[in-house]
């Protein structure tokens, strides 16, 4: 006599079953994780961005401050040419004043 094979296959569909669904919920974590994981990188680019900006910005500012010292310092080098030259004449004045001065005394 031959026994009927009974649920025997339901038994393995339900197994199965049960493999494909943990499956797709492992999937469905990795999908969260990698998601969560993208949106932080894209926070940091984002962040990375401003800082980069600022410090763009930062430059341009400096650069102008920079450019702002050397007019300053070409235009007192210039005051100090001029300076220099009305000391040489004062220094020509007076020795000219000291000359005659001597040549009065002498007289």
């Amino acid at each position: 006599m031959k026994r009927k094979k009974t649920g025997g296959k339901k038994k393995v569909k339900k197994q199965g079953s049960g493999m494909v669904k943990e499956a797709i919920s492992d999937i469905q974590k990795e999908i969260s994780n990698i998601h969560n994981e993208k949106k932080m990188l894209n926070n940091q680019i984002a962040n990375l961005d401003k800082n980069l900006s600022n410090y763009q910005n930062m430059e341009k500012q400096l650069e102008q401050k920079i450019a702002n010292l050397i007019q300053k310092e070409a235009s007192l080098k210039e005051r100090k040419k001029k300076e220099t030259a009305k000391e040489e004449k004062l220094g020509e004045r007076l020795s000219k004043i000291t000359k005659i001065k001597s040549e009065l005394d002498d007289i």
